[in-house]
């Protein structure tokens, strides 16, 4: 989601018994979109504390000059403690969108997930995806041949057994 869209959260948007939260971003025709809630997630913003007589699930703090203040000072805060330095919130987005395609994901679903409404904007991150395709293949050709392997050695063992099969047959055995 973007910073904008997680301040603007409301209590209404979270579908826990859906398992999602409901962005209203300011799409096309006024339409929503969904992204997944993890059921940590749903855990943490249960815990959340909400302030009376606000919707928002992160409102400003009182006489704040941005309505992201609270947050800002939060992330900020964080990053000092765990010694990061160089990291926007905004980086969040982009680690998960290239984890996401790194572990199979699917372009279109990503566009969906991040809101674009052009998949050209998304297609930076297809790259990734097809650098661990070809990663994959490597995997893949790894596997093949060590299964080479195992049916060289069953082929063997069966013509020492005194049993030859023909490549591509199955035998069969029965059980009498």
């Amino acid at each position: 989601m973007r910073r904008g869209e997680i301040f603007r959260l409301k209590w209404s948007d979270i579908r826990y018994s859906e398992g999602l939260i409901a962005v209203n971003a300011k799409l096309k025709k006024g339409r929503q979109r969904y992204v997944p809630m993890t059921p940590e997630l749903a855990e943490e913003i249960r815990r959340y504390p909400a302030v009376l007589g606000e919707d928002r699930i992160l409102p400003p703090e009182a006489g704040a000059t941005s309505g992201r203040q609270r947050a800002d000072k939060s992330f900020a805060n964080l990053l000092q403690r765990a010694k990061i330095r160089n990291f926007r919130f905004h980086d969040l987005r982009h680690t998960f969108a290239s984890w996401y395609m790194m572990c199979g994901g699917d372009l279109y679903e990503l566009s969906k997930l991040f809101g674009h409404s052009n998949i050209s904007m998304t297609e930076r991150y297809a790259k990734l995806a097809q650098k661990h395709i070809v990663k994959t293949g490597s995997v893949s050709r790894e596997i093949w041949s060590k299964l080479e392997r195992v049916k060289e050695a069953e082929e063997a063992q069966e013509t020492k057994d005194g049993h030859i099969s023909s490549p591509g047959c199955v035998r069969i055995v029965s059980a009498t």
